[in-house]
């Protein structure tokens, strides 16, 4: 395993505010630091390109996808699972790199508990043909925008929950589908996964991060990947979760899964039914997506950091320009469980293959 260096950087001031001891005063420091890093963020100019592509459909329980505020008969809401392709100019060299942001093999990632245990209560008919829509592959999509495997430099994901590393990066006696990808991960999350308490095992495919360690870089703290793309840290879901950020001509956005929708992030607009009123009662700005509840105090606060950090979206400015890695997708067997808006799919600029040189490299 390699720790990060040079050409990547940390993110001004979000580290010393996260030195705070106290949740409450912790949280006050980090609002005033999120701020003034995005000032410095938005200042370096915008990202190359990014694309967004839509992988598979799938339910997750309501329970937790509002934290028990959504009221509803329905067991579980569905939700789209999405990949980021994102490519910028690397600090120093402005070479252009290509990072897939949760390029999540959802075969392979069948096999974590929670998951093998729904497709054993419903059937394969059900789980495979009517609670789930298949939209496509990451290769699939990597072909249609041009890419292949070997232009791919980096992945990463917001967490580690149901994923499968093994068909990218190798480890199972095959080579891996990505020959040049390193695996960007927060120490936090490497540990964890490692040594997995009791009741966090039912999210994690045994085995998923069997991968030769050379292939994995481990990060500690935000990280600033080059020009108009950083890698916030945002534990609390899990303990090393992490939230793309990725600054456009226009706008920033950023990407996690720490909510299901940008309503976590302004739940007194949102009009699926009991959220609001939990909000209100419970005096929350954000509404957490709690299949977690271990360090749910960490995590209020860095959805309170994503949501200052990505600002109002241009499209409706009313909501904070939040793209969840698996988005609330309106859905018939969820009824009343559909987001209240749905911002664009955020896409800006072209993406290119990598020079042939660094390919035959």
């Amino acid at each position: 395993m390699l720790s990060a260096s040079a050409p990547f950087r940390p993110l001004p001031l979000l580290p010393e505010a996260r030195a705070e001891r106290s949740p409450g005063p912790r949280l006050q420091k980090l609002r005033r630091a999120a701020l003034e890093a995005r000032e410095a963020f938005v200042r370096e100019g915008p990202v190359a390109a990014v694309a967004t592509c839509d992988l598979i459909t799938f339910p997750y329980p309501t329970l937790f996808a509002f934290s028990g505020a959504a009221l509803s008969p329905a067991p579980y809401v569905m939700m789209t699972n999405r990949m980021q392709v994102v490519q910028f100019a690397e600090a120093g060299t402005g070479q252009r790199r290509t990072l897939l942001f949760n390029p999540t093999d959802y075969e392979r990632g069948h096999a974590a508990p929670f998951y093998r245990a729904l497709r054993e209560r419903y059937g394969a008919f059900l789980s495979d043909k009517v609670m789930s829509t298949r939209h496509g592959t990451v290769q699939g999509h990597l072909e249609q925008l041009g890419l292949t495997p070997s232009d791919v430099d980096y992945l990463a994901f917001d967490h580690l929950h149901i994923q499968d590393l093994r068909g990218w990066l190798g480890g199972d006696g095959t080579p891996g589908v990505f020959p040049r990808a390193k695996l960007l991960v927060q120490r936090a999350e490497w540990t964890m996964v490692k040594h997995l308490h009791p009741m966090q095992h039912v999210w994690f495919v045994p085995g998923g991060t069997d991968v030769p360690e050379e292939r994995v870089v481990l990060l500690d703290g935000d990280t600033w990947l080059g020009q108009g793309a950083a890698l916030l840290s945002t534990p609390g879901h899990t303990q090393g979760n992490m939230s793309l950020a990725v600054a456009t001509a226009n706008e920033v956005f950023v990407v996690s899964e720490n909510g299901v929708s940008t309503e976590s992030f302004t739940p007194l607009l949102s009009r699926i039914p009991g959220v609001r009123r939990f909000a209100e009662q419970m005096g929350w700005e954000v509404v957490l997506n709690g299949n977690t509840r271990e360090d749910s105090l960490d995590q209020y606060a860095s959805m309170v950091v994503e949501k200052l950090f990505a600002g109002p979206s241009a499209h409706d400015p009313s909501f904070v320009n939040f793209h969840p890695s698996s988005l609330l997708t309106a859905h018939l067997l969820a009824p009343g469980l559909g987001p209240t808006v749905v911002l664009p799919a955020p896409n800006t600029g072209g993406l290119h293959p990598t020079p042939a040189v660094r390919r035959a490299a």
